[in-house]
């Protein structure tokens, strides 16, 4: 029922080996990152320690993978707004004015999910030196590194527990508000199970939700869907 055309499954796989002549060439210490996987394309997972190092150094740039309304609450400093899509041609997307030899990190709150995709998606259209936060965005900012915060924003964690069938292992569930701005996703465990942690913004227990899985999709409220076990 997923009618998003560019999804498919992500998941944490060891690093491929590398010539380790080759990964001192690099600087990057790619062989000690593990990695994700969108649509057949590895994604190293880059730690947060490693990934401040260049934000220090000036040696990377960033991409908020999540939804506007996300970014607009908060965000890395220097980050420009970029969610997955379908269209593969980068149009109209800040990153197309970088060249592909540029340093780039995606990153997202779940912890790198929609990171991995998008990231993916920019190894797809030629930029081969991208990576993915693998701690996620909650995880800079409790370390205190620089944000560009909207400090009268209402932010609070909330989390949805539900099931889908354990054939759907991998798949994802999305949740969105209503106007689309927010956006948080996650994938369904081999057993069935799968558990959403959202960071919303300006929310509360009445304000009505999207969530789609890969079986069912529906409305409801906050306060429903995080007192209920939902089907996806």
């Amino acid at each position: 029922m997923q009618r998003r055309s560019f999804i498919a499954t992500v998941g944490i796989l060891s690093s491929a080996s590398l010539s380790g002549c080759l990964d001192a060439l690099s600087g990057d210490g790619e062989e000690d990152f593990e990695t994700g996987q969108y649509d057949g394309r590895e994604v190293p997972l880059a730690p947060l320690e490693t990934v401040y190092e260049w934000f220090e150094a000036d040696d990377a740039r960033f991409v908020d993978t999540r939804g506007p309304g996300q970014y607009e609450t908060a965000h890395i400093e220097g980050a420009v707004s970029s969610p997955p899509t379908d269209d593969a041609t980068l149009e109209n997307d800040p990153v197309s004015e970088w060249g592909t030899d540029t340093r780039i990190v995606t990153y997202c709150d779940c912890p790198h999910s929609l990171a991995v995709m998008r990231a993916s998606q920019y190894k797809e259209a030629g930029y081969d030196r991208v990576y993915a936060l693998d701690d996620g965005f909650p995880a800079w900012k409790d370390a205190e590194y620089p944000v560009v915060e909207d400090e009268t924003a209402a932010l609070e964690g909330h989390e949805i527990v539900g099931e889908s069938d354990p054939a759907n292992a991998g798949a994802y569930v999305w949740l969105t508000t209503a106007d689309g701005r927010q956006t948080e996703i996650t994938q369904v465990e081999d057993d069935g199970t799968f558990t959403l942690l959202v960071r919303f913004a300006d929310i509360d227990e009445d304000t009505r939700l999207s969530l789609e899985g890969p079986d069912h999709e529906y409305e409801a409220t906050l306060e429903t869907l995080t007192t209920e076990r939902v089907r996806a």
